[in-house]
């Protein structure tokens, strides 16, 4: 299962790039791995190594059996891949930053950082990562039987096992991923929202009615109803004895069900977000400490007598640096006194800085990206610091 989303995650909710390997960049976007993926990849290869290629080929060894499982579980995640550059590449070309991609258990996210404008650049970003997978299946199928041969078609009516024990490991590889791509567009276009059908549908009915919000509640409803749906269908399944395909429609209806009630959350979120700024949601009482002040009287005056975890390092009361604990906790005891903090003071600015106007859903998103606060600076003066905290405080006041 893929899907598109479009992230506007609170305060305090990590993202998929605390935890992610970081494969590598194309156009831009950062493509990670989470490392749930490596359990559904083990369970993949292992299911076509034990299950499904021993009976196409049981004259296959041991070696060329795992191989082709091997081959196929990663040409299927790089499949889950292109269906989400798909989603991104459009995206993109519509002027919405997409940050990066995770790939995880359930699939793939792209994380889109805005909400489509117009219902029209909704359906064109939703429908490219289905219309993806489904013309790779054609193509690996097509390549596939084009391999088999005009023999294959004639033997695979008259006996199955001896046409598909006739194939060769690539043919039987390709014959595998066809299927399976076209299956993946396919349950995408379900209309369950946040899959790609749902999104298409909140395009459908935001067109219709001119009311984003109004698509996405209807959207959202329509997925967590296919969210349960799919978990009673798991129950049934697993009652009847089919356990390991009964857990996982459950785990999938789980997670469609929640997401699809975040996903409104998140939309309500950014409509509460809207003419808010970084100025309204920073912190304007905290400390700063001078650039020429010793590490061991910062330590013992600051650090371990305030709940502030980042200061602002100026001098003359200009910004130059900012400061926390993992700065000075590997200076040598012996040499705190003669260090000075703007000695070991963290200097990329730009980096961990917020001007006050930064409407505030940028601002979180720049949160969510750091361990700490962030200092807003209006010109080379701060102003105040902006930590998840103190954001979740706001939103707590305001959310009905």
């Amino acid at each position: 299962m893929t899907d598109s989303e479009q992230q506007t995650n609170p305060p305090g909710r990590r993202r998929a790039i605390d935890r992610g390997l970081h494969l590598a960049t194309v156009a831009g976007i950062q493509i990670r791995l989470d490392s749930s993926l490596l359990l559904i990849f083990l369970l993949v290869v292992y299911l076509l190594g034990a299950t499904v290629f021993p009976g196409w080929h049981p004259d296959w060894s041991g070696t060329t059996r795992w191989l082709t499982a091997t081959a196929a579980g990663l040409l299927f995640f790089t499949s889950v891949l292109l269906h989400e550059l798909a989603h991104s590449l459009v995206a993109i070309r519509s002027g919405i930053p997409v940050p990066r991609i995770t790939l995880f258990l359930f699939g793939g996210v792209a994380e889109i950082s805005e909400e489509p404008p117009t219902p029209r650049t909704e359906f064109l970003i939703a429908i490219a990562g289905p219309a993806t997978s489904l013309a790779l299946g054609i193509v690996f199928s097509s390549l596939g039987a084009s391999l088999a041969g005009p023999e294959f078609a004639r033997l695979i009516t008259e006996d199955q096992e001896a046409a598909l024990a006739s194939l060769s490991p690539l043919a039987t590889l390709l014959f595998w991923l066809g299927p399976v791509n076209i299956v993946l567009g396919l349950f995408n276009l379900v209309p369950g929202f946040p899959m790609d059908g749902g999104r298409v549908l909140r395009a459908g009915i935001w067109w219709a009615t001119g009311d984003l919000n109004r698509a996405t509640r209807i959207a959202s409803d329509v997925g967590r109803l296919f969210g349960w749906i799919l978990m009673v269908l798991g129950a049934m399944q697993a009652l009847a004895g089919l356990l390991l395909q009964g857990m996982w429609l459950l785990l999938i209806g789980w997670f469609l069900a929640n997401t699809a009630s975040a996903s409104y959350k998140q939309l309500q979120l950014r409509d509460l977000l809207k003419a808010v700024t970084a100025r309204d949601l920073m912190r304007r009482r905290f400390e700063t400490v001078d650039a020429t002040s010793s590490v061991a009287t910062f330590l013992d005056e600051q650090l371990l007598q305030s709940p502030q975890v980042l200061w602002p390092v100026t001098e003359g009361g200009r910004l130059v640096g900012l400061v926390s604990l993992a700065e000075v906790r590997n200076v040598p005891v012996e040499e705190r006194h003669g260090t000075a903090v703007g000695s070991v003071m963290r200097t990329d600015l730009e980096e961990m800085t917020l001007v006050p106007d930064l409407d505030a859903h940028r601002a979180l998103l720049a949160l969510q990206t750091h361990s700490l606060p962030l200092a807003v600076v209006d010109g080379d003066r701060v102003v105040g610091l902006l930590s998840e905290q103190d954001a979740m405080k706001w939103l707590l006041l305001h959310q009905r």
